[in-house]
């Protein structure tokens, strides 16, 4: 009722109904100035509530973005963060995917019609993420009695970036008992345990991964991607990627006057060595323009009638130059 009452309140104002009349009528952009963040979320929130629209809000740094996040979510609007992550160019082992997870999460919710509004900032909106098709496609649903078989699902798990674990501790891994199966999928809110009958989903249920009993059951779920850059979804699978890095550092290995190539060849070789044997690979996103046949940004989740805006567009500008130019530099390095 509160914020009904603020809906309308707002929606007497003149210049208010200027930026709605503007958006129906597609006659943008629109710029406006001297509000406070609380105000931004309310016209914000007023503008959703009347167009039924989603929308992509981008903050000038992660401060305004955080603020913003609570304050459309204290006004009822369902709303996700999607952060910038740094990209896994280097072979350091042991890296966090938990940005690359909170990505996910947010690009699900926004494709699946569960989320109103995605808060994030330039440099993150910018940034390449797996095609809204491939995420599709490698989301599993489970459902209770569904017949599918324990081998499947692992097979499911490891094409989606699965870590296989004695026991889960946290988002990405997997376990296997048997007929039973545990995983913990980006967005959940606990992980899942299946049990089977057979080749049949007998039961299925959150659990505590501390005490391993079951919390809650569940009817159905789903399994999300927890990587971005997945080498499982080359054509022809890590193996084929594989063969293909090692057939490349056979080339630069003929370069024998260069010691860049040289150098190339070996980290070509070494990682198309992991990839042929299964092995996790570290430095991912380095291949993922073999991996996908084209880029997509948060941008490419969007509908084409969804509603974008940028908060302080000059901070951002700004932003999105230091990340491009620190971006090319990292590149240059490598």
């Amino acid at each position: 009722m509160r914020m009904n009452f603020l809906n309308d309140a707002l929606g007497r104002v003149p210049e208010y109904r200027a930026i709605e009349n503007a958006v129906r009528q597609r006659k943008t952009p629109v710029a406006v100035t001297g509000l406070a963040s609380i105000h931004k979320a309310n016209i914000l929130h007023t503008l959703l509530s009347a167009m039924s629209k989603k929308a992509l809000f981008i903050a000038g740094d992660e401060a305004e973005a955080t603020r913003m996040l609570e304050d459309l979510n204290a006004m009822g609007v369902t709303s996700a963060f999607y952060p910038l992550r740094d990209f896994s160019l280097r072979d350091t082992e042991g890296s966090s995917h938990e940005y690359e997870r909170q990505r996910i999460e947010a690009l699900t919710l926004l494709q699946t019609g569960q989320c109103t509004c995605i808060v994030t900032t330039i440099d993150a909106a910018l940034q390449y993420v797996l095609p809204p098709k491939k995420l599709k496609e490698r989301t599993v649903k489970l459902s209770a009695g569904q017949e599918i078989s324990v081998d499947e699902i692992v097979r499911a798990l490891v094409r989606c970036g699965y870590v296989r674990a004695d026991q889960i501790d946290g988002t990405g891994q997997f376990a296997r008992r048997g007929g039973i199966v545990d995983f913990y999928s980006p967005g959940g809110k606990a992980p899942v345990r299946v049990e089977f009958w057979g080749d049949e989903i007998d039961s299925m249920g959150f659990f505590d991964p501390e005490s391993q009993r079951r919390t809650q059951p569940l009817d159905s779920c789903r399994i999300l991607p927890a990587a971005e850059t997945l080498p499982p979804l080359y054509p022809g699978g890590s193996a084929a990627l594989g063969e293909k890095l090692q057939k490349l550092a056979g080339r630069a290995a003929a370069k024998k006057d260069s010691d860049t190539a040289q150098k190339l060849a070996e980290a070509l070789r070494a990682d198309g060595e992991k990839l042929c044997a299964d092995c996790v690979l570290p430095a991912a996103d380095r291949y993922m323009g073999f991996v996908y046949d084209t880029f997509a940004t948060a941008l490419d989740y969007l509908a084409p009638e969804a509603a974008v805006l940028i908060d302080q567009p000059a901070r951002c500008a700004e932003r999105a130059k230091e990340y491009t130019t620190q971006l090319r530099e990292d590149i240059a390095l490598l």
